[in-house]
């Protein structure tokens, strides 16, 4: 009867400890997705030429903007980034996406500019991407370890843009 007990509180002590460790790792990176707050415009050509190199825009208005709008700012570090992969069919897998693509860093806190898009075949395609905009704040505290605590707020969209690939025309 006492081994039950021991065993017992033996179990609860070990869930006690392990809980105590997961809020220890969550105090120093908190990350909130806040629901896709981003507005976008993608400035690229619809119809293009097969074998040409074009460069393109995505203009961007972001619920973030109301944290921090420049991104030379210390205590607020912001960064936006722009996966963009040249498919002939839209990725459903988005870690997938992300992982197979060119990133482009963003310009400002409202422009990504995106370079050298080419397709070697005429068709329809896609440029397919994510726009993931994010900001850490420095909360200028420290844990008991004397590790900084940063709060960092994420927010992605899907950005896709559909694109026709043609021929060079013959006649200039």
């Amino acid at each position: 009867m006492k081994i039950k007990y021991l065993i017992f509180i033996l179990t609860f002590l070990t869930i006690l400890s392990c809980k105590k460790n997961i809020e220890k790792k969550i105090v120093h990176k908190k990350k909130i997705n806040i629901e896709n707050k981003i507005k976008y415009q993608v400035l690229f050509p619809d119809t293009i030429i097969k074998n040409r190199s074009y460069n393109g825009v995505i203009k961007f208005k972001s619920s973030l903007d109301t944290i921090a709008t420049s991104f030379d700012d210390k205590s607020k570090i912001r960064y936006a980034i722009f996966y963009l992969k040249q498919a002939n069919k839209i990725e459903s897998d988005q870690n997938l996406l992300k992982k197979n693509a060119k990133e482009f860093g963003a310009d400002n806190n409202n422009q990504i500019s995106f370079s050298d898009i080419k397709f070697n075949s005429c068709g329809l395609f896609y440029i397919d991407g994510i726009v993931s905009d994010f900001v850490i704040i420095d909360l200028k505290k420290r844990d008991e370890n004397g590790k900084k605590m940063v709060r960092y707020i994420e927010n992605e969209v899907r950005v896709i843009r559909k694109v026709v690939v043609i021929d060079e025309p013959k006649n200039k």
